[in-house]
């Protein structure tokens, strides 16, 4: 792989452990460590760890490295409440700009994850968290602002280790949001395909809030 792709893999790999609660708030992560469990040089690994920290899933302590940050209700609140708003703003924009090709990835994800509810077990959590991760991530990309897609990528990732470090039982389907959230994601596709901005923008900040509203019983 050459430089890029081997930064890419580390990044990617690093969220992975953390979504996968390897690591707990207050944990640090290890360039040592991350380098020896990847088999990667240090620089890939360091510039990784550099952009989690950038992107706000990560804090950097001086002379001690990055770790992740305590996570706490009031921290939950505000996450949350940014997600909701700029997850529906991108949702409003992919139904004005989103091609027909977009709409298509978009219902292929849909398949994928109507196959996957249909069987249980630790792989198939695996399978939907992916999937989810594709979908919202996927929006953010269709709706054609760089600004958007950035800011829902940040917010994102953090609000999903919360979902993670408060509920490790969450697999999407019959844990948070009493099961909607494949039922959500139908209704939130057909907005976006309907070009029904609106629509499509409060869709998605229901499908949060509801998210939201049964992780928060728990914290």
């Amino acid at each position: 792989m050459n430089k890029q792709n081997l930064e890419e893999f580390a990044y990617e790999s690093i969220i992975g452990l953390i979504l996968e609660n390897h690591f707990s708030p207050g944990d640090f992560l290890l360039e040592t460590e991350l380098s020896k469990k990847f088999q990667l040089s240090r620089t890939p690994v360091r510039h990784a760890l550099a952009k989690l920290v950038a992107e706000g899933f990560l804090e950097r302590k001086k002379k001690k490295g990055c770790y992740i940050p305590s996570a706490t209700p009031q921290d939950a609140r505000h996450v949350f409440y940014a997600r909701e708003r700029i997850e529906g703003l991108t949702a409003a924009s992919a139904a004005r700009y989103a091609v027909d090709s977009d709409i298509e990835y978009l219902y292929e994800l849909l398949e994928k994850e109507q196959r996957v509810s249909n069987h249980r077990g630790e792989e198939n959590k695996r399978s939907y968290l992916k999937i989810n991760e594709n979908f919202h991530l996927g929006i953010a990309r269709i709706s054609h602002n760089k600004y958007l897609e950035q800011y829902c990528t940040n917010i994102f990732w953090r609000s999903h280790a919360y979902i993670l470090f408060f509920n490790p039982d969450y697999n999407g389907l019959t844990a948070i949001g009493q099961g909607l959230g494949p039922t959500q994601h139908i209704e939130i596709t057909k907005a976006i395909e309907n070009r029904n901005e609106e629509k499509a923008e409060n869709l998605v900040k229901q499908h949060i809030r509801t998210t939201f509203e049964e992780l928060f019983i728990r914290i």
